[in-house]
């Protein structure tokens, strides 16, 4: 009797969705990317420890995401296989404690659909995140956060998943939270050996349910306004500089705003975005930012980093 493949061999363990060759471009906010030679959407906890534990077994990269939000695939795809947990179970769970809320998220929760669930019930601390796309494990490995706050803010702890499939819980002494940055015990989400996030615990308070309502609209009306929320991208795309103008502000003011390079475009409504128009691929989105960090750097003197994770080969 043949052995089965590595492949059916999971199949034969593993629940969740499980395609090969599945082009990124699917998967990402930025409707771009090559393929990747494995994708995986877990439908449960479990599913997720079998498939971590058996794709390291195996010697495969691993690649973890959310809903594609925040990230670019360059057109060769990516190497091993992709882990989405935007399918793994999103119920939240709350605990109140002396005028406190505890909220135990899961990561593939969609980090708009927290915002609105802490709003409605009347719960302080979220809606810095109002406008935030993508999942809260996404916005948590980055600490996503806006003028009003950052995720860092509110981490009571996280359960993280290592490598061999195993739990653990760090508490939020032990993580390294700044600006676009999360290090947990030195390691960031640039780096292979980065811990799957599966779920956060975090600290808020009780608040005016309807005014939290109100700012929540207002927040939302402002940010339709002024970004481009109609067209696909990773939203903004490099940070904002540690001194300086705020990226956005030293784009615009180079003339940026409307150019072009393939099927991408840097945003007339917010200079920091930069958008497919319909036919882009990654290497034109990064030739066009490529553009923007050569001027930059030659008339401020300023090294724009990218704020998006970028990942996958060359094509």
């Amino acid at each position: 009797m043949a052995a089965l493949s590595p492949i059916d061999a999971l199949s034969a363990l593993y629940q969740g969705v499980l395609k090969k060759e599945e082009p990124m471009a699917r998967h990402t906010t930025f409707k771009v990317g090559g393929p990747c030679d494995l994708y995986l959407e877990p439908g449960s906890l479990d599913d997720l420890r079998i498939a971590v534990a058996f794709l390291t077994q195996q010697g495969l990269p691993l690649t973890v995401v959310g809903d594609g939000t925040n990230l670019l695939v360059r057109d060769g795809g990516i190497e091993g296989a992709v882990i989405s947990l935007a399918g793994i179970d999103i119920a939240i769970k709350e605990e109140k404690t002396d005028g406190e809320i505890f909220l135990t998220v899961p990561a593939g929760v969609k980090t708009q659909h927290l915002c609105r669930f802490a709003a409605v019930r009347g719960y302080q601390g979220l809606n810095f995140a109002t406008g935030i796309p993508g999942t809260v494990g996404g916005a948590l490995a980055m600490n996503a956060g806006t003028d009003r706050g950052a995720f860092g803010d509110i981490v009571e702890s996280l359960t993280l998943l290592d490598a061999p499939g195993k739990l653990r819980t760090v508490e939020a002494v032990a993580l390294d939270f700044a600006y676009r940055h999360l290090a947990i015990e030195g390691v960031t989400r640039h780096d292979a050996d980065f811990p799957i996030i599966v779920s956060a615990r975090l600290r808020l308070g009780l608040g005016d349910r309807d005014a939290l309502v109100s700012e929540r609209e207002e927040l939302l009306a402002r940010r339709k306004a002024s970004q481009p929320v109609n067209l696909p991208s990773a939203g903004c795309f490099f940070k904002n500089p540690p001194q300086g103008p705020p990226a956005g502000q030293l784009i615009d003011g180079l003339g940026f705003k409307g150019a072009i390079q393939g099927g991408a475009k840097v945003s007339e409504l917010h200079a920091n975005y930069l958008v497919n128009i319909g036919s882009a691929t990654a290497g034109d989105i990064l030739t066009l930012a490529g553009r923007i960090k050569e001027r930059v750097k030659q008339t401020h003197g300023i090294q724009l980093e990218e704020e998006v994770t970028l990942v996958g080969r060359e094509a």
